[in-house]
């Protein structure tokens, strides 16, 4: 495949996964938010040690809802491994490509794990901390380091890539 047919088509796929993953983020912080109001609004009726009863909940909620923004990911991220991958890049880009194709694969293969690790978070600190040095956070930093690399291709071929930021954060509610 040519350069001029290549990069726009790695370059749709980046969008198309970027575009997902704030699709995705969205909806699942949209979910959390209305389920935390919802526990509070019950709390409120209820009687005393519901302050403490809220945190816990809230709590399992956030971690529950990030392990299905993981959990749901890394569909998109297989999708995208495999689109990119069945790609035939021009021979300039042969090793960037394979170094970007494998780093969606790993970056797949580290959600199972994360997922568990997130289980453990006792409080909404400890979940951010968790997912910022989970093994997903390090896949994604090579997921980054790969798209940079095609990015030096493409322009030693004058064309222009970017690569849209891939890193997917703690849900964040009342935006």
């Amino acid at each position: 495949m040519p350069a001029a047919d290549y990069f726009p088509a790695v370059e749709t796929e980046l969008a198309r996964l970027d575009q997902a993953t704030r699709d995705l983020t969205d909806r699942y912080a949209a979910e959390l938010e209305a389920e935390i109001e919802t526990l509070v609004a019950d709390s409120e009726s209820s009687e005393e040690g519901s302050r403490d009863r809220i945190a816990t909940e809230a709590i399992s909620m956030a971690a529950t809802k990030m392990q299905a923004v993981i959990e749901s990911h890394i569909g998109q991220v297989e999708v995208f491994a495999i689109r990119v991958g069945d790609l035939v890049p021009p021979e300039v880009v042969g090793k960037r490509h394979t170094e970007l194709v494998d780093a969606f694969r790993g970056w797949a293969e580290s959600g199972a794990t994360t997922i568990t690790q997130l289980g453990t978070a006792a409080d909404l600190h400890s979940l951010a901390v968790t997912l910022q040095q989970s093994p997903y956070a390090d896949a994604q930093l090579r997921v980054d380091e790969a798209c940079r690399g095609l990015l030096d291709n493409a322009a030693a071929v004058g064309v222009v890539l970017t690569c849209p930021g891939s890193e997917l954060e703690p849900l964040q509610v009342g935006r």
